[in-house]
């Protein structure tokens, strides 16, 4: 094979998305990133976007395993409620926790009726969940996923590339961002944003 070119791009996050994300968690927003993007690439994301920080917890889900899956998460919820219990050991302000999850991890927790509830039950309780390797199809269940158990919430999807559309579609209310990705998730929106 002959090299006769090659093409990069700089996937970088805009000016002011950290300020961004904090004010709406501020707000009470409850924040999920779902990216196609590896576990490291995500996570480096979450630190540089302000999700992440290094005094949080973070719980990785990764397993395939229907029985390491409920070990893990079920362990998750354990280390939570202790976690919630008032204790004299406990000084200072609540140490924020997130949970990351593997693209696969969430096909299996989505088989599973326990599962599920499980993962939800850990998820709903903490300040940030990341979704790694996720398809455009598994976004879109996500939302659904949430709005099928949490009728009373309102989702908010916000992307900006045709893999965001079908989770853009599912939410209550979309936001398409126009710019290097394309129009199609602007186009698909209830709201654009430059």
């Amino acid at each position: 094979m002959e090299l006769i070119g090659s093409t990069a791009i700089e996937d970088k996050l805009q000016d002011e998305v950290a300020d961004t994300i904090q004010f709406a968690k501020k707000a009470g927003v409850k924040v999920w990133v779902l990216t196609g993007d590896k576990i490291e690439t995500a996570t480096n994301i979450g630190f540089s976007a302000g999700l992440l920080d290094s005094h949080m917890t973070l719980h990785s889900i990764e397993e395939i395993d229907d029985t390491d899956l409920h070990l893990k998460i079920g362990n998750i919820n354990v280390e939570l409620d202790s976690k919630a219990r008032p204790s004299s050991a406990h000084f200072g302000p609540k140490r924020k926790e997130a949970i990351i999850v593997a693209g696969a991890s969430l096909i299996k927790i989505d088989e599973d009726i326990e599962l599920r509830e499980l993962f939800l039950k850990a998820a709903t309780r903490v300040d940030v969940v990341l979704a790694c390797r996720v398809s455009p199809k598994q976004k879109a269940d996500v939302v659904n996923l949430i709005k099928k158990r949490f009728p009373e919430k309102t989702t908010l999807s916000i992307g900006d590339g045709a893999n965001d559309v079908s989770m853009i579609l599912q939410a209550h209310v979309g936001v398409g961002i126009l710019g290097k990705e394309g129009q199609q998730a602007a186009r698909s929106a209830d709201f654009a944003i430059g």
